[in-house]
């Protein structure tokens, strides 16, 4: 058989720039999901595979354009995930056997940490803390869905 044409890298290259332009507009239309719990996830599931190492920087870089879009503290989604990482993953993994269950919680625990960390860090810099509303209910649910239907197979 003849191979595809399409280089598979290629298509990625272009659904990262396609995420990145949906991160702009979801800061124009607050409907659309942030997508962080994914990122995080896919973060947490291909951390250590040297095969999928652009990618992850990729997936650091999707997270820092968060912090700045957002109005978090630039690198704060790094640093928690590099604390979750080495403290969480595994007792998480251990504890729970649903697959689905464990992927819920390392999304809830992306973005609940995540503002916790921002409004430690805020406190001690003696500044307004970041705001925490209902939409991001509607993140945490809209990202738990997809992360179960995209990594079940995965964990």
């Amino acid at each position: 058989m003849r191979r595809s044409s399409i280089d598979t890298n290629y298509t990625r290259l272009v659904l990262f720039i396609s995420l990145v332009f949906y991160q702009i507009l979801s800061s124009l239309y607050l409907f659309l999901p942030l997508f962080v719990g994914l990122f995080f996830v896919y973060l947490i599931l291909n951390y250590k595979k040297e095969s999928r190492a652009v990618f992850v920087y990729f997936s650091f870089f999707y997270l820092c354009l968060y912090d700045i879009n957002k109005g978090f503290y630039l690198f704060s989604s790094i640093l928690f995930f590099i604390i979750f990482y080495n403290l969480f993953v595994e007792r998480v993994k251990n504890y729970f056997s649903c697959k689905g269950c464990v992927l819920v919680i390392y999304i809830t625990s992306a973005y609940i940490g995540h503002f916790f960390l921002n409004v430690f860090i805020a406190y001690l810099l003696n500044q307004e803390p970041p705001s925490f509303g209902m939409d991001y209910f509607y993140y945490i649910v809209t990202d738990s869905i997809l992360a179960i239907l995209l990594f079940r197979d995965n964990l």
